[in-house]
């Protein structure tokens, strides 16, 4: 994850993360030693599918709280706070909404939506918005589906919001709503970790400086631990 600014935080709040995303940080946390040689951020997120007025799903809503330490290193480095206050100004603010990553560069924007198995294509963001809550940055974008389709009570819709690499660990607290439908379904996936020792202990033995190239190179070994919620629709 690219994000705009001069430094990269290793905040944590700790009170908002669950088992999951523990489990998550401390890998990367004790592969990375002093964690001063590969930065992280941890973001508590939200989603909601939006449908139009046909029943057909259109786009996501994507709301992302970073963890208190990382918003003040981006207030610090986006210049947010002009009087001191330790508050961001409100204008400033607007102004940064879109800026808390590198949309420009290709950041994909770690939420994977399919259908039956297979991805569904996302548009670029849009509808950017920045706001500052008990200490904490709240962004949210929202991305429109490119090709959308009609769903069927047989259809059912895979959500998910992870980074591959690890570099951002995320935390769904709270289950995706839903806009638009009285007749969704959501249900929480936890992932399934069976299996994964050698996964977890080559992670645990890398070294962040001299292995960061392996890191990228890596299989996509975030979705090994990010939980996913399954969307039906229709369903009597």
């Amino acid at each position: 994850m690219h994000l705009s600014g001069k430094s990269h935080g290793r905040g944590l709040n700790r009170r908002s993360i669950s088992p999951v995303a523990a489990l998550a940080a401390a890998v990367f946390l004790s592969a990375a030693g002093s964690a001063a040689a590969h930065p992280h951020v941890f973001i508590d997120a939200d989603a909601a599918l939006i449908f139009d007025r046909s029943g057909r799903p259109e786009a996501v809503r994507v709301t992302w709280t970073y963890d208190e330490f990382y918003s003040l290193m981006m207030i610090e480095d986006a210049e947010l706070d002009r009087d001191g206050d330790g508050t961001p100004d409100p204008d400033r603010l607007r102004a940064f909404a879109g800026q808390d990553v590198d949309w420009a560069a290709g950041f994909p924007g770690h939420i994977l939506l399919e259908r039956d198995g297979k991805p569904v294509e996302l548009a670029p963001p849009r509808a950017h918005q920045a706001h500052y809550v008990d200490g904490r940055i709240v962004t949210s974008h929202v991305r429109p589906l490119k090709n959308p389709a009609a769903l069927t009570a047989q259809d059912a819709l895979w959500l998910r919001i992870y980074d591959p690499e690890y570099f951002v660990a995320y935390d769904t607290p709270r289950s995706p709503t839903i806009e638009g439908r009285q007749d969704c379904k959501v249900t929480r996936r936890p992932p399934d970790t069976s299996g994964q020792s050698e996964l977890l202990a080559a992670l645990q033995n890398l070294d962040m400086e001299a292995d960061s190239i392996s890191i990228m190179n890596m299989p996509d070994v975030g979705i090994t631990f990010a939980e996913g919620f399954e969307i039906k629709c229709g369903e009597r």
